[in-house]
């Protein structure tokens, strides 16, 4: 099956896209099967579905590589997402900023994306990223991807503190900036401790419950769109319950 840039554009306005929107976008390429284009289709119909006046937001994190890590070298221009081909590409588009959280930065293209990559030490922050998202009440796009990859839920255990993640700092770690400028870090991550791991895949049913979701099906992909402001009002809710929620089973505490 061959995909193209109008199925992906119809798709993307079944599940609510609209000119001037801000949408955060988790992806996989091959989940669509064949696209003709490859990556770049991909990311014109997005750009095409918010139009001008909209932004589009990709995660290009380097968690894999960084998170347990001392002294890396976290370069702007050059450090690879590892988030799929498709946030690599978008970073590459000309126009597009990148922020300088050495685990968690992001790629924006669109008018709002200079207040998106500011530089917080933390990506949830007050005036953060994630913080910025809610604010312009920006949708949170899954293409092809589950709930699996939902950063915004470590927004969440950041926000309710969440007992089984502490916080490190990366200042014995190096940032080069687009201009070529070399500085500290100033990077925190809510890092899990030693024992837990999350289950953010039980999430998509939960949200589905709540009747927040927008689906549709482009290729063999499944598109699925909810506002941001949405994942994080629903989760705080059941974290407020029960802080332990979004752990696995085999790690929650007794």
């Amino acid at each position: 099956m061959t995909v193209t840039r109008t199925e992906i554009l119809t798709g993307l306005t079944a599940v609510g896209l609209r000119p001037g929107d801000v949408a955060l976008v988790h992806s996989s390429l091959s989940a669509f099967g064949h696209v003709e284009g490859g990556a770049e289709t991909v990311i014109d119909a997005l750009l095409a579905a918010v139009g001008d006046i909209g932004t589009v937001v990709m995660p290009t994190f380097t968690w894999g590589s960084f998170y347990d890590k001392s002294g890396v070298v976290f370069d702007m221009r050059e450090t690879p997402s590892e988030t799929g081909k498709i946030t690599e590409a978008f970073r590459h588009r000309p126009g597009a900023l990148r922020s300088a959280h050495i685990c968690h930065s992001v790629a924006a293209l669109g008018p709002h994306a200079p207040q998106l990559v500011r530089d917080t030490p933390s990506a949830y922050e007050p005036g953060s990223v994630f913080d910025t998202l809610i604010a312009l009440n920006a949708w949170n796009l899954f293409l092809g991807v589950s709930f699996g990859c939902c950063t915004a839920l470590h927004a969440v255990e950041e926000m309710m503190r969440a007992p089984y993640r502490q916080h490190r700092d990366f200042r014995d770690c190096t940032v080069i900036h687009p201009d070529g400028t070399a500085t500290p870090s100033n990077s925190i991550e809510f890092l899990r401790k030693d024992g837990y791991w999350n289950d953010f895949g039980k999430m998509g049913a939960v949200f589905a419950d709540h009747g927040v979701l927008h689906t549709a099906v482009v290729g063999n992909a499944t598109l699925t769109n909810v506002r941001i402001r949405d994942v994080i009002d629903i989760t705080t809710d059941f974290l407020r319950d029960d802080i332990y929620y979004l752990l696995a089973k085999g790690c929650r505490p007794e």
